[in-house]
């Protein structure tokens, strides 16, 4: 910086070169002008030769040559004209059509399938001007390759845009990558609650073993991409023995933490212009999975009892309707239980309501270790609990009420409470109860329900029962 008072330094500007607008007239110019100095030239230079002088500075002799030098001024340019203006022309309209489906949205640029050969000027010489041929095919295949990388990071981004949902999004997005690059297979691995989990797979006889790989892990591990030549344990479907030459593994991250991992497979090498086109796809990616993670984890907040960590009322009702609905396409039976705390509120008058929470909590975790991975645990309402069994008829839902019954009727009270608890249980089943709506269904097991209560507590009520089951 100058010091106060005085003016900055200004930098020195280059001007800019003047426009030649009429490059063809000046270049006549100058070859008539260079013809006309010949002629002017040669009578001199002939007397040097031994031509008499009054022969070479004859008027009629000096018009002569000042002609000829004329005439081969205007034959050069117009062989100039003949060979360069055509070629430069060329180079012009070639030009001229490219900025022209340039300027189009749905243009020859962007059609699929369509490369940028229709606009090449042809090469048809070794010189400058054949350079400045093979130059300008050269540019435009770079501008139609940059063109179409972007309108394909374009619509993948616009893809993933749409979707909010974990599953779907990863189906779309490898779908994508997979007609983008030519690989003939992939799966898309992602990170749900700290557990690496195959979101999306085509083509890949084991697909979850991904999750297992130590290239895998690796590359999440420092987050740079691998290339893995001639996989042997990496098998294709849609043939025996079917093996890829290639695996590529593309870390996706967000501020140094894995979201997940690309994989793909290819029967040939990846080339560095893929590697390009991934690099702008990973970071649609990484935000659109971003949102569907977040969303996926706000939409569990919303569906989870925030005291128990089981279903509450309104998804386990809406997980009730699902089941059914399955349950009756399929031709299967849905069995269900709802199960009441005994003396519930006693605990909450004796040793508060904080006791009372603790032990719904212990509760809902004993029961759902006896439960099978399908089952869903649903806090129905205040001490009351549903509990959904896919594909399960009466006889197997009472054998899992049982087990519940057995399960809470054994548990340690942690802290100060009663020195125990029971529940009782109403059992049902679409295939024995012959209902036709989930409501129905519900009825018939609260009515249960009511039953094992008021036959005493601590038992096991089925649909349509006589007698209670201690």
């Amino acid at each position: 910086m100058g010091k106060p008072g005085q003016e900055p330094a200004r930098e020195s500007v280059r001007p800019a070169p003047a426009v030649r607008r009429r490059l063809f007239l000046e270049l006549l110019s100058w070859m008539v002008g260079l013809g006309l100095l010949a002629g002017l030239v040669f009578p001199p230079f002939v007397v040097l030769l031994g031509v008499a002088e009054s022969l070479a500075f004859k008027p009629s002799f000096y018009i002569a040559c000042l002609t000829a030098g004329l005439a081969v001024g205007g034959i050069n340019f117009l062989v100039a004209c003949r060979i360069v203006r055509p070629r430069l022309m060329t180079l012009s309209e070639g030009m001229r059509r490219f900025r022209l489906a340039l300027q189009e949205d749905d243009g020859p640029v962007s059609a699929p399938g369509q490369g940028s050969e229709p606009f090449h000027v042809p090469v048809d010489s070794a010189d400058e001007l054949g350079k400045a041929a093979e130059s300008f095919n050269r540019l435009i295949d770079a501008l139609v390759r940059a063109r179409r990388t972007e309108d394909a990071v374009r619509d993948f981004s616009q893809t993933l845009a749409s979707q909010l949902d974990l599953a779907p999004l990863c189906r779309e997005a490898l779908s994508v990558m997979l007609a983008r690059t030519g690989a003939v297979a992939g799966a898309l691995l992602v990170y749900q609650e700290d557990t690496l989990e195959c979101a999306a797979a085509y083509g890949m006889s084991n697909p979850d073993g991904l999750t297992r790989r130590v290239d895998v892990l690796q590359a999440l591990g420092d987050l740079k991409a691998r290339q893995v030549e001639s996989p042997a344990d990496v098998m294709l479907t849609g043939g025996p023995e079917v093996y890829p030459r290639e695996l590529l593994l593309l870390p996706v991250e967000a501020k140094g933490e894995p979201l997940g991992i690309l994989v793909l497979a290819s029967l040939t090498p990846f080339t560095p212009e893929i590697f390009r086109l991934l690099d702008f796809f990973r970071q649609s990616l990484k935000l659109a999975l971003q949102n569907a993670l977040s969303h996926e984890r706000l939409g569990r907040i919303a569906a989870l009892d925030s005291l128990t960590g089981c279903y509450n009322r309104r998804m386990g009702m809406e997980r009730l309707g699902e089941e059914f609905a399955r349950a009756r396409r399929s031709e299967e039976s849905l069995g269900l239980l709802m199960f009441d705390i005994d003396h519930f509120k006693p605990v909450n008058d004796t040793w508060g309501h904080l006791a009372g929470d603790r032990i719904l909590v212990q509760t809902a975790r004993a029961v759902q270790r006896v439960l099978r991975e399908e089952d869903v645990l649903v806090r129905y309402g205040g001490e009351e609990f549903l509990v959904l069994l896919p594909q399960a008829q009466l006889p197997e839902a009472r054998v899992v009420a049982e087990r519940v019954r057995k399960a809470v009727s054994s548990m340690e009270i942690a802290g100060e409470g009663p020195e125990g608890i029971t529940v009782s249980i109403g059992v049902g089943a679409t295939a024995s109860s012959g209902v036709s709506e989930p409501d129905e269904l519900l009825q018939l097991v609260d009515e249960a329900l009511y039953k094992a209560k008021s036959g005493g507590r601590n038992r096991v009520m089925a649909v349509a029962e006589e007698n209670v089951t201690p």
